[in-house]
């Protein structure tokens, strides 16, 4: 189907964060379960909880829009989790394989930063007001929070010794 303006594209680009959103409740909750670092796996438990209000959130972008809520798939997201599940079926070191999902959380809070950034500047152009900005710039800033942490504990102490022990001499 053509996409013949602005607005489409950002319905388009909106209909993928949905989606990116919906699959990663599922995935945070999995990753919290399988890693065996404490604070990584609370750290994507408390992302999960608020995945799923960033969710509700978009949701309420489609109805400002007047708009039922849309997903489209996102090549992607789709190719971040074919990676890692490839990754934790090679993988038999636990500590390797947190490894693994710190930098699949990593990598996945920087796509979503962008798209974020991306529906702002949309939103902005196509003066689409608060009831649409606001919702996303509150995901958007939940993202980078999501991310600080994850470089906090890429760089905390018990880390560091993870780090020493995986890289080969």
């Amino acid at each position: 189907m053509p996409m013949n303006d602005l607005q489409e594209l950002f319905v388009h680009k909106l209909a993928q964060q949905y989606y990116i959103e919906q699959e990663l409740v599922e995935t945070l909750d999995e990753m919290a379960r399988n890693t065996t670092n404490d604070r990584m796996s609370q750290g994507f438990a408390d992302h999960r909880d608020e995945t799923r209000t960033q969710v509700q959130r978009l949701e309420d972008v489609f109805a400002a829009l007047d708009r039922s809520a849309e997903t489209r798939d996102c090549a992607i997201l789709d190719g971040l989790e074919e990676d890692r599940r490839d990754l934790e079926s090679r993988i038999e070191d636990e500590e390797l394989l947190n490894m693994v999902y710190l930098n699949a959380g990593m990598m996945t809070e920087r796509v979503e930063m962008t798209a974020y950034e991306g529906l702002t500047t949309l939103a902005e152009q196509l003066e689409l007001g608060n009831d649409v900005q606001r919702p996303l710039e509150s995901n958007y800033d939940e993202e980078k929070s999501a991310f600080r942490e994850l470089e906090t504990l890429a760089t905390a102490k018990d880390m560091k010794s993870l780090w020493d022990r995986l890289t080969p001499s």
